[in-house]
């Protein structure tokens, strides 16, 4: 049994706090501003992130503990978000369901075994740990992202 990763479970559960903290200094006016017509805004991000907590990472998290080498079907995230993203669901929402499936997740972590694997339909065989620490770096990705669009939009304003 390979023990949960201390280091890793510290920055799933700060990550949570960040992205609150982030939302909290970005305009109400400008959630859905573009920084470019082919970049995300910041509603956009925080959906996806989201969308991937609840959809991707806490269903195969969840599989990879309770079932023997579970197959991991690939997840077509541009599908999904265009399929799903309504730019009009109030982001104290989605943020509140990125925040209740992020502990979710983290309650799960705490007392798995990390060297338990699945087998993911395109990389492979990837681990319990392997997948926490993916989720942590997925998370960083976009709320550097959010942190760009939000300092880019403070000094267009300014």
């Amino acid at each position: 049994m390979t023990q949960p990763n201390t280091y890793t479970l510290r920055l799933l559960r700060a990550q949570a706090h960040q992205l609150s903290h982030e939302l909290a200094l970005m305009p109400a006016e400008a959630m859905l501003w573009k920084p470019a017509p082919e970049e995300w805004s910041v509603h956009e991000c925080l959906t996806h992130l989201r969308d991937i907590e609840r959809q991707v990472f806490l269903v195969r998290i969840t599989r990879v503990i309770k079932e023997d080498t579970p197959h991991l079907p690939f997840f077509d995230e541009a599908a999904y978000h265009k399929e799903h993203w309504n730019p009009d669901e109030p982001i104290q929402n989605i943020l509140a369901d990125f925040v209740a499936a992020r502990a979710a997740e983290v309650s799960l972590l705490e007392s798995a075994d990390w060297s338990r694997t699945g087998v993911h339909a395109t990389r492979g065989p990837i681990s319990l740990g392997w997948l926490a620490d993916y989720t942590a770096g997925h998370s960083w990705e976009h709320l550097s992202q959010i942190m760009r669009v939000r300092l880019y939009h403070a000094t267009k304003k300014g």
